[in-house]
């Protein structure tokens, strides 16, 4: 295989086959990590814990329950990262700037997900 053939944007006529089983997946957020290996990425979503109750104001309980999980090479990870920032460029030239969320007091600096 030429060194052509591997360059990004080199290959993007290739047809797609989006077959109209294939899931669709809302995440709210994202963990995991990485090995020598490969990139491993839990999606989830948040919904209230309790359901079917009273709550007081602002004592809802959130549960995470993951979507699910994404395993992808390192390659494949970078090229990811790529495309995903360059949308999210994209996105904010057309639509304006993507606010940061709103620190809760006392988890400034830290990575919440």
């Amino acid at each position: 295989m030429s060194e052509e053939k591997n360059k990004p944007g080199k290959n993007d006529n290739i047809p797609f086959l989006i077959p109209s089983g294939a899931p669709t997946i809302y995440a709210t957020g994202a963990f995991g990590g990485y090995t020598p290996h490969d990139f491993r990425i839990f999606l989830y979503s948040e919904a209230p814990h309790q359901q079917d109750e009273i709550l007081p104001p602002g004592k809802i309980a959130v549960m995470r329950e993951i979507q699910s999980e994404l395993v992808m090479s390192p390659l494949a990870a970078k090229e990811l990262a790529h495309w995903l920032l360059e949308k999210v460029k994209g996105f904010e030239k057309d639509f304006g700037s993507i606010p940061a969320p709103k620190e809760e007091s006392g988890e400034k600096g830290k990575n919440k997900s």
